[in-house]
């Protein structure tokens, strides 16, 4: 029960300012942290509220300032409306309850509704304490100008480079790069809201509740800035909202160099791409005043206008119903703030509800269209939900209870908290009872031995990159000829020695062409011997005879062309008989010089060119055989090395029968005993790889077990990496941090040789490996690892 001379808490937060040039008090309940905002006429009445003074003398000092009637009712129902806020003393009074219904409500950690879920991770206050006297620099103008040069710069570079950074966009659509891009998100976030906080602090105010929400099933951070409203300057309340923005803004520029002075295969530059891609699209949404981030905070601050959002959506509402006959005649706000609901509120309202109905449209069409009831029913209640929502915001409903509006005198309430951010709770730490000189002797001893250790530390260089095993020596068994493979003699896993049988060809049809050439062989032979005998008597005898013979006929044949002619000429004899005659004796004359010719052939014996050629034959038929003979011999096919059959068993017999060709591949015999590792090393990391340096491997079929080389070639070319897997260097202590995801490099193949008694490692298995390059000095390798970083274009300016 109120009393007849309320008072106000004595333990409240006042913070006098002015609002569109009146005066005005925002007040803060410890307790609560609800945040409470008075007009000139709230703030008179509360100042008069001193446990002494009675109603009665309020109303009448009120209505002797400000020249204006005050009804007893009107009084009464304010009072009653700071005793329901608990801003007014009392014995287990309404104004107790409500505070301890309110510290309890404010003291969960889970708060909000299924759409906007809010859940408080920390209180920072402390830790805020603890930065403060470090992070001084970076509210000073020097800063802010420094970091507003290097954001330019960096709009400059993006615009410069923007078909590469879309192109390099690619590298983050993959599975792979899901956990890095959320983790660093979630630090770019974090300082984000970091830098809310700091700025609150740094203006005075404090900040006790730290955090993460889900609008509408997105998560988000959030830190709880409210003090901000007890800042009498405006300036302060606007840079506590801008500082997250514009410090994420410069995190981005500085990704956005750091992308461009770095190699693409390290992961600084993977790290910049991604804080280019969330913080840019992260930043221009959280400046957007027609959602409720910091640019909307920083629109209602600067316009001295809070929980503009739904003021706007009420006097739009109360528009609608006016235009409907409702009877209700709200209070009309000033002309200025009526130009401000109505223009806010369309830009705010319409594209809202236009997307919310495309979203409707296009999701229930799909779930009708393949047929989803369960999903269509769950979407129509979300769907419900979200526009009665909006729709009772755009009607005067309660709305959100984060954006409650502010009421005046005249409606009988008290004014509700107009949070730049979600409220906060709790009271402020004690500070760390630690001594601060124990504290720097700890520091200054850390940093004394992290200086030893980096400067006087050593530890081994190592330089990793993907490998692939081969064997030493790689028998590809192979067919000589043309044929038809006519057996396989081995199997898979069969050891061979050098000379095996692997495989047999058809060979008939050789050996067919082989005995019909062996034949010719002889009947030249044969002839041979005749020519080199000579030519016997009984030949001559019988060539003379010969002659004789065809020297008779001649004499013959001229006696009857002489007669012949002399009938011919009386008559008697025709012309045709007369002719044929003469050619009887023209052929007796040829028979008769061929005889002869026979006779001096005889005379003369063989000549030599017929020996020699004869002899040229011969050897053009055992050349023949000779390769007969060998093709029968390429017809078992063997293996030139000793080592395994590493051809499938299925694959092999599967050759039976089949026709190949000269040159085909029949099988593969490996030697596993020693093998082949080839590891494609960048090319920037091969300078410090040389000829005997130890290397050691890791198999993926083997993740547990070590195996060990040595360094045997280096590649006198480079060539375009195809690997995914980017080698980089890397020294146990961490100084040499591993390779990050980029695009394939340029590399030099590095062989190595590897023992393999046991068998264990297989031609064709990869893994990694890592070649061990000395002991250096760990301020070497953190040099190193930074020239390594920096592309090579901009270390060419020195």
């Amino acid at each position: 029960m109120i009393g007849n001379a309320p008072r106000l808490r004595s333990d409240l937060t006042v913070s006098e300012q002015r609002t569109a040039g009146a005066p005005c008090v925002v007040i803060k309940d410890p307790l609560t942290s609800e945040f409470f905002r008075f007009g000139e006429t709230e703030q008179f009445i509360a100042q008069q509220c001193d446990g002494e003074t009675p109603l009665e003398v309020i109303r009448q000092r009120t209505e002797q300032k400000f020249g204006a009637t005050l009804p007893a009712e009107n009084l009464r129902a304010f009072i009653r409306n700071l005793d329901s806020a608990g801003l007014l003393e009392g014995d287990e009074t309404e104004s107790a309850r409500a505070g301890k219904r309110g510290r309890g409500r404010r003291q969960g950690r889970l708060r909000g509704s299924l759409l906007y879920l809010r859940v408080k991770v920390a209180d920072p206050n402390r830790l805020f304490d603890r930065l403060m006297p470090h992070v001084r620099g970076f509210f000073t103008p020097g800063f802010l100008v420094v970091g507003a040069a290097v954001i330019l710069l960096a709009v400059g570079t993006a615009a410069a480079n923007w078909s590469d950074i879309v192109q390099d966009f690619s590298r983050l659509y993959r599975f792979s790069a899901i956990l890095p891009f959320l983790a660093v998100t979630f630090l770019a976030a974090s300082a984000h809201e970091f830098a809310h906080g700091l700025t609150c602090k740094y203006f005075g105010g404090e900040v006790h509740e730290l955090g993460f929400m889900l609008i509408y099933f997105q998560p988000a951070f959030y830190c709880n800035v409210s003090d901000a409203w007890l800042f009498p300057e405006k300036s302060k309340r606007l840079w506590v909202g801008f500082a997250g923005p514009y410090f994420e803004l410069l995190l981005w520029a500085l990704a956005v160099l750091a992308w461009r002075l770095t190699e693409a295969d390290t992961v600084v530059n993977y790290v910049a791409l991604i804080v280019m891609a969330g913080s840019g699209v992260k930043t221009l949404l959280n400046l957007s005043p027609l959602l409720k981030l910091d640019g909307y905070y920083m629109l209602s601050d600067y316009l001295d206008l809070p929980n503009l959002r739904r003021r706007s959506f009420r006097y739009l509402g109360n528009r609608l119903k006016k235009l409907t006959g409702s009877t209700d005649h709200p209070e009309e706000p000033s002309a200025r703030e009526r130009r401000l609901y109505l223009t806010y509120g369309l830009l705010a309202a319409v594209p809202s509800l236009a997307l919310l109905g495309v979203a409707a449209v296009k999701t229930s069409g799909f779930l009708i269209e393949h047929d989803r009831p369960i999903p269509l029913a769950l979407f129509a209640g979300f769907l419900a939900a979200k526009t009665r929502r909006r729709v009772g915001r755009l009607l005067g409903g309660k709305g959100d209870e984060a954006d409650s509006d502010d009421a005046d005198l005249s409606d009988g309430s008290v004014p509700t908290p107009p949070p730049p951010e979600p409220d906060g709770g709790g009271t402020k730490p004690s500070r760390e009872s630690r001594p601060k000189r124990k504290r720097r002797i700890q520091a200054l001893a850390l940093a004394a031995a992290t200086v030893a250790i980096v400067f006087l530390g050593h530890t081994e260089l190592r330089v990793t990159g993907p490998f692939t095993i081969l064997p030493v020596r790689n028998a590809d068994v192979r067919s000589e000829i043309d044929g038809q493979i006519e057996s396989i003699d081995v199997a898979e896993g069969d050891e061979v020695r050098a000379g095996d049988v692997v495989a047999r060809l058809s060979d008939r049809q050789t050996r067919v062409e082989l005995q019909k050439t062996e034949a010719q062989i002889q009947q030249a032979r044969a002839r041979l011997r005749m020519l080199e005998a000579g030519t016997t008597p009984d030949s001559i005898a019988l060539a003379r005879t010969a002659v004789d013979r065809a020297q008779d006929q001649l004499k013959y044949a001229r006696a009857r062309l002489d007669r012949n002619k002399q009938l011919a000429d009386s008559g008697v004899l025709t012309r045709t008989e007369l002719e044929d005659t003469q050619e009887a004796a023209a052929v007796a004359e040829r028979d008769l010089a061929e005889a002869r010719h026979k006779l001096e052939v005889l005379q003369r014996g063989a000549r030599p060119e017929e020996i020699a050629a004869t002899r040229a034959e011969i050897s053009g038929l055992e050349g023949q055989r000779r390769y007969l003979e060998g093709q029968l011999q390429r017809a078992v096919v063997r293996s030139s090395a000793a080592g395994v059959v590493a051809t499938p068993t299925r694959q092999l017999h599967e050759l039976v029968g089949q026709v190949v060709q000269q040159g085909a591949l029949i099988a593969k015999v490996y030697d596993l005993d020693n093998l082949t590792v080839e590891i494609p090393i960048p090319e920037k990391e091969i300078a410090d790889i040389h000829v005997g340096q130890e290397v050691a491997f890791k198999a993926r079929a083997y993740p547990n077990r070590t195996f060990h080389g040595t360094v045997t070639s280096i590649a006198t070319t480079a060539e375009n990496g195809s690997s995914s897997l980017s080698g980089s260097s890397e020294a146990p202590s961490g100084a040499e941090g591993g390779g990050g995801s980029g695009g394939a490099a340029r590399t030099v193949l590095v062989t190595t040789e590897v023992e393999n008694q046991s068998r264990l490692l297989k031609p064709g298995m990869t893994g990694q490996a890592k070649v061990s390059c000395g002991r250096r000095s760990i301020v070497d390798l953190m040099m190193r690892r930074l020239a390594r970083t920096v592309k090579v274009e901009f270390w060419s300016w020195w």
